[in-house]
This record gives C-alpha cells, structure tokens and sequence, in this order.
C-alpha cells in the first residue's frame, strides 16, 4: 500500500553568521570589568563593542531586512499616499495606468502581492506608531539597565569567591546564550518548501 509522502516544513532556520556576532559582542561586553577598573575607561570599551556589534549585525541579512523595513515604515510616515486625491480630475490614461490590473478567470497572478494597496499611515497612526517607539525603546533600555546590573553582581560574586576572570565567566556564558537566541529566525517561504516537493 503507497505511503503519502507529508511535506517536512521548518518554522525557523538559524543563521551562524548573526549567532557569532551576537555571542561575540555579548561576551567581550561582559568581559571588560575584568580588563579594567576604571568606570570611564570601562564605559568607552562598552561604547565600543556596541557600535562595533550595531555594524556587524547590519552586515547580515537580518540587520539588512531589519534596516530595510525601518526605511519602508519612515517613509510610509514621511510620504503618506492620497490616491483617492490624486485620480481626481486626472486624464483616464493615468487613471488607468494607476488602476489595478485584471487578469483573466484563468490566469493565476505571479505574485498575489502586486494587487494588494499600499497601507497609508494617518497622523493618529504617525502618533501611535512613534509613541509604540518610545515605549520599546524605553523598556528595552531599562531591561538593559538592569541586566547589566544583574550581570555585574554575578561576576563580583564570582570574584569574592576567588574565581579568576569572573566576568569573562559569565560574558562566556551570557553569550552562548545571546548567540543561539540570536542566531534563531523565523524560517521564509523559500525555506519551508521542501525541494523534493516538485
């Protein structure tokens, strides 16, 4: 009796290049208390590794995708569309050359995306979405804060009890962490399909 053969999907795929930058960068930032004492100097190694994380991340296909829809969404915001106004009065060659495309009852559509409106952004949406903004990046920055105060305890604990380098210890540890976590993503629809599936 034939079996059915199920197509195998993958809900997520993991990047390496994305997981060892994440890791690296946690771990040298977690590791500097243990390379200086001085507060300021301390800050300005910090300061370093971030930016130098910020760059790297955006070398990779993620941080690309991630910076792409940044600049989608700022100009959505920037440049609101008013087609409604546009079309008004407008000669029937630009109507039609705006207008959407039918295909034929047969025909199947390369791409459903082609048909579909831009979404226009009003002000109270220009409102929400900046203050939504604020809001993630408030948290995140006290979710930050207290993280890095968390961390910081762990390695001085670590040190009262005579360990040696123990931020490093826990840079190491934080940033395996950071690295699987990272290097995680939600596989696309090129991904899922399975390429004996013909």
């Amino acid at each position: 009796m034939p079996v059915n053969q199920t197509e195998t999907t993958h809900p997520w795929t993991f990047d390496a290049r994305s997981a060892a930058v994440y890791g690296f960068v946690t771990a040298a930032w977690y590791t500097v208390p243990d390379l200086v004492e001085r507060r300021g100097t301390r800050a300005l190694l910090k300061t370093v590794c971030g930016v130098s994380g910020i760059a790297l991340l955006l070398r990779t296909e993620d941080g690309r995708d991630a910076l792409e829809g940044v600049r989608r969404l700022r100009d959505a915001m920037r440049e609101p569309r008013h087609d409604d106004d546009t079309l008004v009065g407008a000669p029937a060659s630009v109507a039609g050359a705006t207008a959407p495309v039918e295909a034929d009852s047969g025909d199947v559509p390369d791409n459903t995306l082609h048909g579909l409106t831009p979404v226009e952004i009003t002000p109270a949406g220009r409102t929400a979405v900046a203050t939504g903004a604020v809001v993630v990046l408030g948290v995140t920055a006290a979710l930050a804060v207290v993280g890095e105060k968390v961390a910081y305890r762990w390695g001085e604990r670590l040190r009262a009890r005579g360990v040696r380098a123990p931020h490093a210890r826990v840079g190491l540890a934080l940033g395996a962490v950071a690295g699987i976590l990272g290097g995680l993503a939600p596989a696309s629809e090129a991904d899922e399909q399975d390429p004996a599936v013909g």
